[in-house]
């Protein structure tokens, strides 16, 4: 079903990051996006929060820090942007670290952020939910 296809884009698009280059984002079609750096180059100062794309973090190189907290728990600091399919958010979060060559995929109800002081070499992917 769809999650089942949505499950296979999260796999294939991890399996995939190591060959992205850094810099720019990228895009497949409208179901994917990637984009390569660090932390100073990924990371937010707020957690954000999206409703058609999924958050995933895949860590290329060293431990990437991201903070993960459920959108209800948390306080709206701007209303939601369909344009950018992002609502940024404000409160306590949960420190997960993803290992070097780990993969860490934020559930739609999730807001997140990879932290700017992580230092690690990170691919963060946007997966529509979406078919």
């Amino acid at each position: 079903g769809r999650r089942a296809r949505r499950v296979g884009r999260v796999r294939a698009a991890g399996a995939a990051a190591r060959g992205v280059p850094a810099g720019p984002a990228f895009s497949i079609g409208d179901s994917l996006t990637y984009r390569h750096g660090t932390g100073a180059v990924l990371g937010t100062d707020d957690l954000v929060g999206r409703r058609h794309y999924q958050f995933v973090v895949a860590a290329l190189d060293g431990d990437v820090l991201v903070e993960v907290a459920q959108k209800t728990a948390l306080t709206a600091t701007a209303p939601y942007s369909d344009l950018t399919d992002r609502q940024r958010f404000s409160g306590p979060a949960t420190l997960v670290t993803v290992p070097r060559g780990g993969l860490l995929v934020v559930d739609i109800d999730e807001a997140a952020r990879i932290l700017p002081e992580s230092e690690a070499d990170a691919v963060l992917l946007h997966v529509t939910i979406e078919d």
